[in-house]
């Protein structure tokens, strides 16, 4: 009897330890489908995330790859700079308001039960090495609502502060 309550211990730590060990609490959960589209706040398809192992990179339509994840949900751009985070199929910006979601999103003002149809993808350009991130902001509390950046905006770097011109977004 003393025999097998040693066993099962040991069989119940071996267990935990082959669980529970790792450090892949930061690491990107990788979706089953290998792309995930993101919407913009007029459900336009404008850029994806591309899962390839734990290297989890966002391009935008036309193959130009853009973000990167470091860790499961914080998003810098290649040239380091901190962009948002991605949680449960919304990408935030750093004010915590929604810049895209994935289709099927309904959760406030985000409305992606009907998106438009995508087109074909570019063909992806070689991603850059990226820069040294800036540290990440302190996290937002996370709202249902459309930020006034656009998904362009936030993941090509561009400013929607000037009142000098209007911004031109690219069209992907």
């Amino acid at each position: 009897m003393h025999q097998m309550k040693k066993l099962l211990l040991v069989l119940c730590a071996t267990i935990g330890l082959l669980t529970g060990c790792g450090d892949g609490e930061n690491e990107p959960v990788i979706p089953q489908e290998s792309e995930v589209t993101l919407f913009d706040k007029s459900t336009q398809p404008i850029a994806y995330i591309n899962y390839v192992n734990k290297d989890s990179t966002i391009y935008m339509w036309d193959g130009t790859p853009v973000a990167y994840f470091d860790g499961k949900e914080d998003i810098y751009h290649f040239n380091g700079h901190f962009l948002g985070w991605y949680i449960n199929g919304v990408l935030y910006d750093t004010d915590g308001y929604a810049v895209a979601a994935q289709k099927g999103i309904v959760r406030g003002e985000i409305i992606m039960s009907n998106t438009h149809l995508e087109s074909v993808k570019g063909v992806k350009h070689i991603k850059p090495v990226p820069h040294i991130h800036s540290l990440k902001p302190i996290t937002p509390s996370f709202k249902d609502k459309w930020s006034t950046r656009s998904l362009s905006q936030l993941l090509l770097q561009e400013d929607n502060t000037s009142t000098d011109s209007p911004i031109k977004e690219k069209q992907y």
